[in-house]
């Protein structure tokens, strides 16, 4: 009988680091046959978000609701949202997009107090903030994963939206 509570224990203590951990990983693995007769095998590793972290990015965005557009005043004015390719202002990046040499100019690293809520990057990896998402790339600028943050809003009428700003500000 006492060998239950035991097993429990190290089920239980096998079972906590995983329940810790910030990133869930998925592989998925493809087989191709070539011109010549030979089969190659890829295998892709990707590293989500977890529910946890999309909580704690939302709570480190929530600090700035009332700012213009949800964002950080340093990046309310350095931001070019006209320019910004309209997904990026209105919905979630999908995974394996790969980011453009011309929009690249649009991604603004994550800044250090945000990288403390996200999951260690892998050595090839890095956070950007791109319009209203918090994304992962890879070295070629693939996203690996991506994360829509509710409270970064962008109107497609951004002097529109400047004018609201202001409304608003001088009604409080």
């Amino acid at each position: 009988m006492k060998a239950y509570p035991t097993l429990s224990a190290a089920l239980f203590a096998l079972a906590l680091p995983a329940l810790g951990q910030v990133t869930e990983t998925t592989k998925e693995k493809t087989t191709k046959e070539t011109a010549d007769g030979s089969v190659e095998q890829r295998t892709t590793t990707t590293t989500t978000f977890s529910p946890e972290v999309k909580t704690k990015v939302v709570e480190y965005f929530d600090t700035y609701k009332t700012n213009p557009h949800g964002l950080p005043p340093e990046w309310a004015t350095q931001m070019k949202i006209k320019e910004l390719p309209p997904t990026w202002r209105t919905g979630q990046i999908a995974s394996g997009t790969v980011v453009t040499q011309e929009h690249r100019a649009f991604l603004y690293e994550a800044p250090p107090a945000l990288v403390k809520v996200l999951p260690a990057p892998r050595p090839d990896t890095r956070y950007y903030v791109a319009g209203g998402n918090i994304i992962a790339v890879d070295k070629t600028y693939k996203v690996v994963d991506s994360l829509r943050v509710p409270s970064i809003k962008f109107d497609v009428d951004v002097d529109g939206a400047k004018a609201e700003v202001k409304k608003a500000n001088k009604d409080d």
